[in-house]
């Protein structure tokens, strides 16, 4: 029989990819752990994980489980969460994960609106590239995740699927601002502002260039969407991310999107998500459905 502290020692395994790791994070002995796992695979009479010289990785078979032990973990917190609930005046917790671009406007505008009607509910909001927010969603770290389209997986629920494309963001004053549709070769007379290597703006506009033969060097590089619009909005500088990313921002809402006329920046897709499968606790499933409403109030204006 498994037993839920050999599912939370294999699920941290899992997450930290080492037995120390794993027993630095749960304060438990790594001989422990290695105990409990060493049951598991036992019980279940194959290997769940690798070990290899720099960590454990799972095997196939420990996959299966893993998903299996984090939405049994996050059930049982689910559970104990709905007990407490009633014996106190909790609000719950609601974990977010998005690309830089989100934490600026869109997800503090909905968090401030939930909190005026559930104002004991407690959120984190972590940021990362698209990758990271999938896997954060995936391995339960996240409830909701809020970012671009990559690689599929049957781990990951899409609640919402939109395309938004990729923009041009110019101040209103800038030499570009009466046209209503930029070239790639309007981009390359201007200085760009970019982010960092990793997301799905940077790559879908390096595609771009390379098929025309072209290359570009930003002006300005940042992990953080907010530099790039303040410096936008103060210069000549062209601004690569969607209109999306402006929203709520006073400084930045006077930027314009211009269309891009290149088939590759057209596509990328929006994807707000949770994990598969997963019964989402009360006040995660109401945010959820806030800002459901207040993406497609957004994306429609």
């Amino acid at each position: 029989m498994i037993h839920g502290i050999a599912l939370r020692y294999f699920v941290e395994v899992a997450r930290t990819g080492s037995l120390a790791a794993a027993s630095e994070e749960l304060h438990v002995a790594v001989s422990a752990i290695s105990r409990q796992i060493t049951k598991l695979e036992q019980e279940t009479g194959t290997v769940l994980f690798e070990r290899l010289p720099r960590g454990m990785v799972l095997t196939e078979a420990g996959q299966l489980l893993a998903e299996h032990a984090r939405r049994t973990l996050l059930d049982a917190q689910l559970v104990l969460g709905e007990i407490s609930s009633r014996h106190a005046s909790s609000g719950g917790l609601v974990r977010l994960a998005c690309t830089d671009g989100f934490v600026h406007g869109v997800l503090p505008d909905v968090m401030l609106i939930y909190h005026q009607q559930y104002p004991a509910t407690r959120f984190i909001l972590e940021s990362g590239n698209p990758e990271q927010v999938c896997h954060w969603v995936e391995t339960g770290e996240a409830d909701i995740g809020l970012g671009f389209t990559i690689a599929s997986t049957h781990e990951i629920e899409i609640v919402l699927h939109h395309t938004l494309p990729v923009c041009a963001l110019l101040r209103p004053g800038h030499p570009l601002a009466s046209q209503e549709v930029l070239s790639l070769d309007d981009l390359a007379r201007y200085p760009l502002a970019i982010l960092e290597r990793g997301n799905t703006v940077r790559q879908l506009l390096e595609w771009s260039f390379t098929a025309q033969g072209k290359v570009f060097t930003p002006l300005l590089s940042s992990g953080h969407t907010s530099t790039l619009h303040r410096f936008a909005a103060h210069t000549d500088t062209i601004a690569l991310g969607s209109r999306l990313a402006i929203h709520g921002q006073p400084e930045c809402n006077q930027l314009l999107a211009k269309r891009i006329d290149e088939p590759l920046l057209q596509q990328r897709q929006l994807q707000l998500m949770t994990m598969k499968a997963r019964r989402l606790p009360p006040a995660v499933s109401q945010f959820l459905q806030l800002l459901q409403q207040q993406l497609h109030t957004a994306l429609d204006a």
